[in-house]
């Protein structure tokens, strides 16, 4: 194996390493943030004034029970998903460029880099 197949390769498994080190541990900073404000938002409605003493005496649109008010939530948040949303918006940002991009504007300045090559190239 020669040197800049093998540079290449330890590079791409860094890398990749590296990226799926911080995809979970993002993951797992989306999922404690999720829970945290789950249970801030049971205490405040534990401790708000309204039928604080006697759930009962609620008015009748304001749900009684913790469960009531907090219905369970799908399971956590994966890879997968995680994954998903940013080739999302990885696709609609290069899709929104391509829309919005003058390519008349591309040929000019590519033809304005080919000159500027084509002169360092020949010392004029």
């Amino acid at each position: 194996m020669g040197f800049f197949t093998g540079f290449i390769s330890g590079f791409a498994l860094t890398t990749s390493a590296l990226y799926i080190t911080v995809t979970i541990h993002r993951t797992n900073r989306l999922e404690q943030r999720r829970v945290i404000r789950d249970q801030v938002e049971q205490i405040n409605w534990l401790a708000r004034s309204t039928g604080a003493y006697d759930r009962r005496n609620l008015p009748e649109d304001i749900p009684r029970t913790l469960e009531d008010r907090f219905p369970p939530r799908e399971g956590p948040i994966t890879i997968k998903e995680v994954l998903k949303h940013r080739w999302n918006t990885e696709v609609e940002k290069l899709a929104r460029k391509a829309h919005e991009t003058r390519w008349e504007d591309v040929r000019d300045a590519t033809a304005e880099g080919w000159r500027g090559v084509m002169s360092l190239v020949k010392k004029e």
